[in-house]
């Protein structure tokens, strides 16, 4: 087994031999992390903000184009990486200076797309194609790079980035694992507090607490009760558990970079028969397309698998637009359960697999749970239990 650092490698270097590719540029925060291990705060919080990790495939290594406000932290971190600076930002340093820090920001560029241009022409990159991870990119800077270097070809990369990170090395899955039994073990210490009168946000609110309490980042938690479970992904609110409430469970967090998206339903007290008859045929379905799971088989047929088996259980009008999804340094990582995704599933996958119901006037109700494609099946990474989730008055 390669170390994730050479596995990374590989992946990138295979893809962009595939593409025809002589330089590949993330945008993304994701695939700058991906490339290069490198994290930016103010590229989290900032989505205009705009840096690039530049992978040349010649000279096998990566340059980092970030802001002049972070060159002491990417120095910190990565003290021998190619780091080429971006705007103004004032720095008092000691008498006799700080030499790396003030080569670095001495040779600074006004703006994100000159300091682009000139590591690309400080990486030798002068002709071929450039893979342009578009996911942050504005037209105006893709312009400004097609104006600046003309004998260069900059194609779309988002896909080639999502090809790359599909496949997870074992320390990548290790900690989607980790990340999916945090948040399982959030919530189900979370559960015995439900009562009577508990609302959404209070139940969200204390989900994250565990969370943040296990080591672990908050990322989403959707708590929705009664009618309000048939809202797909929306906010909690002060509605409050009664006596025969549905409660559904869509929630996850992130681990070392690492996210979890996962979904549970509970019933309180006396509830009505159709919640625990439908709940059995979303639960067979997920649990039969799991089951089908192995490598060669499509996306499409796993979706195919969790809709039909779905209906044949007891719902026979369930329909869905997907079925899951990969997982990864992104909630939706490559590729999608969908009816037109052909993506034969390949050894070291990981996927969310999921059959919510949404009926509106009534309740939703959903499972997902995240497994590896492995040579022999599917191995689920999330653990606690599937069943209807019980909670008495």
């Amino acid at each position: 087994m390669l170390q994730f650092a050479d596995f990374k490698k590989e992946r990138i270097e295979t893809a962009m031999v595939e593409h025809g590719l002589t330089a590949l540029v993330a945008s993304l925060p994701e695939n700058i992390y991906y490339m290069s291990g490198y994290e930016s705060i103010g590229h989290q919080i900032l989505s205009r903000n705009l840096i690039f990790a530049v992978y040349g495939v010649d000279k096998n290594e990566v340059s980092l184009v970030i802001p002049t406000a972070e060159v002491p932290t990417a120095l910190e971190r990565f003290p021998n990486t190619d780091i080429h600076a971006f705007g103004e930002f004032f720095f008092t340093f000691p008498a006799g200076g700080i030499e790396n820090i003030e080569n670095i920001i001495s040779r600074r560029e006004q703006d994100s797309l000159r300091a682009l241009v000139k590591t690309l022409h400080n990486m030798g990159i002068k002709r071929g194609r450039v893979g342009l991870d578009e996911g942050r990119l504005t037209p105006q800077l893709w312009r400004g790079l097609a104006e600046a270097c003309p004998h260069l070809e900059f194609v779309h990369a988002s896909n080639i980035f999502s090809q790359i990170r599909m496949i997870k090395h074992k320390h990548e899955i290790a900690l989607l694992e980790c990340s999916a039994e945090i948040a399982e073990q959030s919530l189900f210490a979370v559960l015995p507090e439900i009562k009577v009168g508990t609302t959404e946000l209070e139940i969200g609110q204390r989900y994250m607490e565990e969370v943040v309490a296990r080591g672990a980042i908050p990322y989403f938690n959707v708590v929705t009760i009664d009618e309000r479970s048939a809202f797909s992904d929306t906010i909690n609110t002060a509605q409050a558990v009664k006596d025969g409430s549905i409660i559904r469970f869509d929630f996850g967090c992130v681990y070392q970079g690492y996210s979890s998206d996962l979904a549970r339903t509970a019933v309180v007290g006396s509830y009505e028969d159709k919640v625990f008859e439908y709940y059995q045929a979303i639960l067979f379905g997920e649990e039969q397309a799991v089951k089908e799971i192995r490598p060669g088989i499509g996306a499409d047929v796993i979706f195919r698998t969790a809709v039909n088996r779905t209906r044949e259980a007891g719902i026979p009008h369930y329909n869905r637009h997907h079925c899951g999804h990969g997982i990864g340094l992104e909630i939706y990582d490559w590729p999608l359960l969908a009816p037109d995704v052909k993506i034969p599933l390949e050894a070291g996958m990981v996927l969310c697999v999921e059959t919510p119901y949404y009926e509106l006037g009534w309740g939703g109700i959903q499972v997902e749970d995240t497994v590896e494609v492995t040579r022999y099946g599917a191995r689920y990474l999330s653990k606690s239990s599937r069943e209807l989730i019980q909670l008495s008055i």
